[in-house]
């Protein structure tokens, strides 16, 4: 893959064999263009460049940030996320019972830093009638959700802006 920044780099053999291994385990069919294993470094590298930029947080993004920082975050965040959108509850207990691999108060250590921070708020479902007074149903605030969409808008920009190179 180095190899197509610097066309007069010389790979070593161990670098050659490394470089094949990773190309020949690489679902290249997946992609919605055409691309062979030879001409693959080239164009990845280039479509890495048109992508990169979107992995950088701009200023004023912190509530994307901070439920992107870690693994156990981003898996609350989405699971928050996807519940608003649908218009469904969403309570700790049921993101800890979705998330079996955290314990409980891992979960509500999140949703609660999340909410005490402004990211998630404890409104109700858009679209669900509540069933139960004492279920705080948790949804992510307005600036998250812009956030998260513009963000998602960009990538899907980029990768169409590099689809349509090589149609």
């Amino acid at each position: 893959m180095v190899s197509a920044i610097d066309k007069n780099l010389e790979l070593n053999d161990q670098d050659i064999k490394r470089e094949k291994r990773i190309i020949s385990k690489l679902n290249l069919k997946k992609l919605p263009f055409k691309i062979t294993e030879d001409n693959f470094c080239s164009k990845y590298l280039e479509m890495f460049q048109d992508i990169k930029p979107l992995f950088k947080y701009n200023p004023g993004e912190y509530a994307m940030k901070w439920c992107l920082s870690t693994e156990k975050k981003m898996k609350v965040f989405l699971i928050i996320f996807e519940a608003n959108e649908f218009g469904k509850e969403i309570y700790k207990e049921n993101i800890s019972a979705k998330l079996p691999e955290y314990s409980y108060k891992t979960v509500a250590q999140i949703v609660d830093q999340g909410v005490e921070k402004e990211f998630f708020f404890k409104l109700n479902a858009r679209a669900t009638k509540k069933t139960d007074s004492k279920i705080r149903n948790i949804r992510p605030s307005e600036q998250l959700v812009i956030e998260f969409i513009n963000w998602n808008i960009e990538i899907i920009a980029a990768v169409t802006n590099f689809q349509n190179k090589y149609k």
